[in-house]
């Protein structure tokens, strides 16, 4: 008789130290590779150092960034490929720019430019001198005065892009705050500051300058309001108590209470998004709520040094002296990022680049 009998094996202690290893490897591996993921990045491949430093003036017209040189304005891509240059006549000029148009003024000069650099017209302003100016889609706002000897005139008239005269506004003796373009251009709003009674008011009334009359009129007289900002169905009042939405001014709005917070930011999408920091008057920025235009918010403590929240919407960028902080657009922290040296400034560029500023020399960075 034969008894079959199985016996178990046993694992030998060179095999099992040989599995620990492995193990430890394994678990160091992907340890790193979690902390590579989300410890801070070297972004310096990334930068890209602009010809023009921080004093000259410099801004971006759709894909591009447009710099002055003296009395010549050129226009370069992210690559540094120059797309055009245009020789002025002056290096006085002052300069302005929208989304797809530029504007050079002189005393009573005005020269509008469209991205491909093209002059679209160039006219002496009768009104008076030149103050501002706002570049909407297809028109342009011009806010002038004219000295007399016993009084000021002031006006902001409109052209349209062949520099015909659509509208003038007598705006003398009012204290305009802010004015520019609706979203489509089809309106232009007056923000002004009314304090001819009791309690000051702020005013924003809009205007089609096509047929030369009033759309809409929005008194607050319980907070003085610092901007406005038009989305594509909606008002948004920026005021030191309230940001408020309507759908037009001749309705009610719905307000969220801002007391003791300021604008820092606003995410320009078709749903806005507002970015809010202590009105403090800090330099570093500790905490800021993301307000959208639902009405939903989320508050985010920031970490040391912050100076600078910029939203596109999809995530968060708090800039620090030295590094770059990331949240989620629902303020869920992501990761950060080293920038090689100590920058003391940032601009919004390009949609997905901004530029960084660093003891005058300037920088456009690709956003990570």
């Amino acid at each position: 008789m034969y008894l079959n009998v199985k016996q178990k094996r046993q694992i030998q202690p060179k095999a099992v130290l040989f599995l620990s290893a492995v193990f430890i490897v394994v678990a160091v591996l992907i340890t790193g590779i979690v902390m590579l993921l989300t410890r801070g990045k070297d972004i310096e491949e990334s930068l890209i150092k602009m010809p023009f430093t921080s004093e000259e003036t410099f801004f971006t017209v759709g894909n591009t960034v447009v710099f002055s040189g003296g009395s010549t304005l050129t226009c370069t891509d992210t690559s540094l490929n120059d797309k055009w240059k245009i020789e002025l006549e002056s290096n006085t000029l002052k300069f302005s720019a929208g989304k797809s148009l530029i504007a050079a003024t002189g005393e009573d000069v005005l020269m509008i430019f469209d991205a491909q650099g093209q002059n679209l017209f160039s006219k002496r302003i009768d009104e008076g001198n030149i103050n501002s100016v706002r570049l909407g889609m297809d028109k342009v706002a011009v806010e002038t005065d004219q000295v007399l000897d016993d009084k000021t005139i002031s006006y902001i008239v409109v052209f349209g892009l062949d520099g015909t005269d659509l509208f003038k506004l007598d705006i003398s003796g009012k204290y305009v705050l802010d004015y520019g373009f609706d979203a489509g251009s089809k309106q232009l709003y007056i923000l002004e500051l009314d304090i001819s009674g009791a309690a000051p008011i702020s005013r924003v009334t809009t205007y089609r300058p096509d047929t030369q009359s009033m759309t809409g009129v929005k008194e607050l007289k319980d907070q003085l309001v610092e901007s406005v900002y038009f989305s594509e169905s909606s008002v948004f009042t920026m005021g030191i108590k309230q940001l408020s939405e309507y759908s037009s001014l001749n309705t009610e709005g719905k307000e969220i209470l801002v007391y003791g917070w300021m604008i820092e930011d606003i995410c320009d999408k078709a749903d806005p998004i507002f970015v809010y920091v202590p009105s403090s008057g800090n330099v570093n920025i500790d905490i800021t709520r993301i307000i959208k235009s639902s009405g939903d918010e989320v508050k985010i403590n920031l970490p040391p040094n912050v100076f600078k929240i910029l939203d596109t919407g999809e995530k968060i960028y708090c800039f620090a002296t030295n590094k770059i902080f990331v949240y989620t657009g629902e303020g869920k922290y992501l990761k950060e990022y080293d920038i090689p040296f100590p920058i003391d400034g940032v601009r919004r560029a390009m949609d997905g680049f901004v530029f960084l500023m660093a003891g005058g020399e300037v920088y456009l960075l690709p956003l990570p």
